[in-house]
């Protein structure tokens, strides 16, 4: 799908709307929140829309020019002729236009600057929509302030398999359920069996159609954690019973261990064994949610940067 990056951003109509979206740009271009506009609408602003001063002192002057069909050898010199009036003096200064990039304009402005800068006057360079864009899209919270109607598309898919997801992980937990699974001891020691109403949960009410993920990958990492839970649950069934003194609470027959050893430690061990099965299955399906739904960083990114640009 295509990236806002790559896609056309219209460039605004009023001027008023154009000189916020170029200051806005100026303040992620050059890393900084010390720049402003220059007057108001009616004052003589000496060439300069926008101005900056950068840490090391350096002055630096946008002029807008809202014109999509391109700025002119001799707008550009009238624009740097009035900015020679401009206080503190500039030691830079910006067309910024909504044009296209145009290669003969950039070759005259920098014929131009280099001229400026032989005899120590500011120099001059400038910036056409396609630079404002890529320094809006510096910070996506900024470009959505000026472009809210850009907002990401909604991915119905993904908010399916999302809502979903939030509510296996709900019902199973890595540190409730799973964890007591993992921990828990079934050689004859007693459990409360409430304690396992989740599991019971997930394998009764998960395999139905309205709990299937659209994505093929999370609906299998979910089918093979239920068997498994399903495994685990039937066994609780078969194999662990009321204690005399607590119903609420089941074991596996401690005298088994006794009477009929072979098969006490057969059923301890298949407990143990399944719920090892169960925690991997748990562990799989947590990071196939995350991969999946998340994402996973490009190769040698420390982080996923809060700016990352979504496809639209």
């Amino acid at each position: 799908m295509p990236t806002l990056a790559g896609s056309n951003i219209p460039s605004p109509k009023s001027w008023d709307e154009f000189e916020d979206i170029a200051l806005s740009a100026a303040k992620l271009r050059w890393k900084s929140s010390n720049f402003f506009r220059h007057g108001r609408g009616g004052q003589r602003q000496d060439g300069v829309d926008v101005y900056g001063t950068l840490p090391d002192g350096k002055q630096i002057g946008l002029q807008g020019k809202n014109t999509i069909s391109g700025v002119s050898q001799k707008t550009v010199s009238a624009e740097v002729l009035a900015a020679e009036s401009f206080l503190p003096p500039l030691d830079e200064l910006y067309i910024v236009t909504t044009a296209k990039r145009d290669a003969p304009t950039q070759k005259a402005v920098r014929m131009l600057s280099a001229t400026r800068a032989k005899v120590g006057k500011f120099t001059v360079d400038i910036l056409f929509w396609d630079d404002i864009v890529q320094d809006l899209l510096l910070d996506l919270a900024i470009f959505r302030k000026h472009y809210p109607e850009l907002g990401p598309v909604r991915d119905s898919v993904k908010e399916h398999d999302q809502a979903l997801a939030e509510e296996i992980l709900a019902l199973l937990p890595s540190n409730g359920i799973i964890s007591f699974l993992d921990q828990n001891n079934m050689a004859g020691f007693a459990f409360p069996y409430a304690k396992f109403d989740p599991l019971r949960d997930f394998a009764y009410d998960w395999d139905t159609p309205e709990k299937e993920f659209i994505d093929p990958e999370l609906e299998e990492a979910k089918s093979a954690l239920r068997n498994k839970v399903d495994e685990y649950v039937g066994m609780l069934s078969l194999e662990t019973y009321p204690t005399e003194r607590n119903v609420d609470f089941h074991t596996v027959p401690p005298e088994w261990e006794i009477d009929q050893p072979e098969r006490f430690w057969k059923v301890v061990n298949r407990f143990h064994a399944l719920a090892g099965e169960v925690v991997e299955h748990h562990r799989v399906f947590v990071r196939t949610v995350k991969r999946v739904l998340i994402g996973t960083p490009k190769a040698g990114s420390k982080a996923p940067g809060k700016n990352r640009e979504p496809e639209t």
